[in-house]
């Protein structure tokens, strides 16, 4: 009986174009990884939504690197770090709501508030420097992650991670200084 390939043959061979590895890795971590990330998500359709995030890294990440490690660990960072990420979105949206509770909003908010709002947020970008300004649209409106941030500009996450800080700053002063709150 023939021995079954390592997870690492079933990568390069699923880099060589044979879907069939895929579906080989899909077998072996089926069970386990959507156990996993439902876990983070507490939610099975979240969970699925993470799941498939997850398979399309198998499928498209070239950050794997068999000679440098197994694939098992990788496969769960990925699904860690894509869980991680929801935990933080969902924790985003919670302050929001709340932040947001004392205020009327849909078919009965203060058009003239929220006119203003939106005024002093662009004048506020539109006071910021432009890499400043497109770190916090790529961040805050297209949602990706420090890494995908990173790989866009061609840097390091970490100094991803301090100029987004440092962006968030100045966005927040120039709210300030045009006295804006919130």
């Amino acid at each position: 009986m023939p021995e079954d390939p390592s997870d690492e043959d079933l990568v390069l061979r699923l880099r060589r174009g044979e879907l069939a590895a895929f579906d080989g890795l899909y077998d072996r971590y089926e069970r386990r990884l959507f156990a996993y990330l439902r876990r983070f998500a507490g939610d099975r359709a979240v969970a699925e939504d993470l799941f498939q995030d997850v398979l399309l890294a198998v499928l498209c990440d070239r950050n794997f690197d068999p000679a440098r490690g197994r694939f098992a660990p990788w496969v769960f960072t990925v699904a860690r770090n894509r869980g991680r990420m929801h935990q933080r979105q969902q924790q985003v949206r919670t302050a929001a709501t709340i932040a947001g509770a004392g205020e009327p909003s849909g078919p009965h908010a203060d058009p003239e508030a929220t006119t203003a709002r939106i005024r002093s947020v662009r004048e506020a970008m539109a006071g910021l420097p432009e890499g400043q300004q497109d770190l916090l649209v790529l961040k805050q409106v297209g949602e990706l992650s420090y890494r995908e941030i990173a790989e866009l500009q061609g840097e390091h996450e970490g100094t991803i991670k301090s100029r987004l800080h440092a962006a968030m700053k100045a966005f927040r002063q120039r709210l300030e200084e045009i006295g804006e709150s919130g």
